[in-house]
């Protein structure tokens, strides 16, 4: 699968990481995550027990905490030893791992929800982190993932008018089509039962309703995709 990558390796990875959550932590609009998890619990109702892969300070599982009253089990995984440090402090009901997505010290078959948010993307061997994730799932378990477009609208509006894609803050990324993330999930053990796009959560739900009209899934900025495991 044709992907766009600039390589690193994961100690410069950390170090990049901890010092962007030491400066500006990395999030996005609490409202997003609301959305997410409202969204993975239409899907998957009953789920206890959620893993988030690249947590960063853990804003997803505070939204996930507070969304399920606190009644299920929430891990946390991520390789900025930083990153993990705010989390624990701001929301301490979850359990927080420090490590590598290729290389996740979890026990197999734990949980019923897996969450990657714009992490996938920087990781140094996307195939092995998908492969680690089933492997910590639970047969049903649902696979919430969302990654970039690399035919992001705004970037070929950069293109034609200006030359080049829009510059983006961090060093490490892999940039892809709807079909070729579509491929590389299913190639590793995911099977992808539905393709929803994302261009973030609207403060004003007249503009969302707008963003959500006119820009079409191969052009979004990010995909999400909900998945399961494969079982053929």
């Amino acid at each position: 699968m044709p992907v766009e990558e600039r390589q690193q390796d994961f100690q410069a990875i950390e170090r990049e990481y901890d010092h962007l959550y030491r400066e500006t932590p990395i999030r996005d609009e609490d409202r997003a995550y609301r959305f997410h998890i409202k969204n993975i619990l239409r899907i998957q109702p009953n789920a206890l027990s959620f893993l988030d892969v690249a947590c960063g300070a853990g804003y997803f599982l505070r939204e996930a905490v507070w969304r399920t009253q606190g009644k299920g089990n929430y891990t946390g995984t991520d390789i900025s030893s930083v990153a993990l440090d705010l989390a624990k402090k701001q929301y301490p009901r979850a359990t927080y791992v420090k490590a590598i997505a290729e290389e996740l010290p979890l026990p197999d078959s734990q949980f019923d929800a897996v969450s990657c948010l714009g992490s996938m993307e920087h990781f140094m061997d996307i195939a092995k982190a998908i492969r680690q994730m089933i492997r910590v799932a639970k047969p049903e378990a649902l696979f919430y993932i969302m990654v970039p477009n690399i035919f992001w609208y705004k970037d070929l509006l950069a293109v034609l008018f200006k030359g080049s894609r829009l510059t983006r803050n961090q060093t490490h990324e892999h940039f892809a089509s709807l079909e070729e993330w579509r491929e590389l999930l299913e190639e590793n053990g995911l099977h992808v039962t539905k393709t929803q796009k994302y261009n973030g959560i609207a403060k004003n739900p007249f503009k969302q309703m707008i963003k959500d009209a006119i820009i079409p899934l191969r052009f979004s900025y990010h995909f999400i995709f909900i998945c399961r495991k494969s079982h053929g």
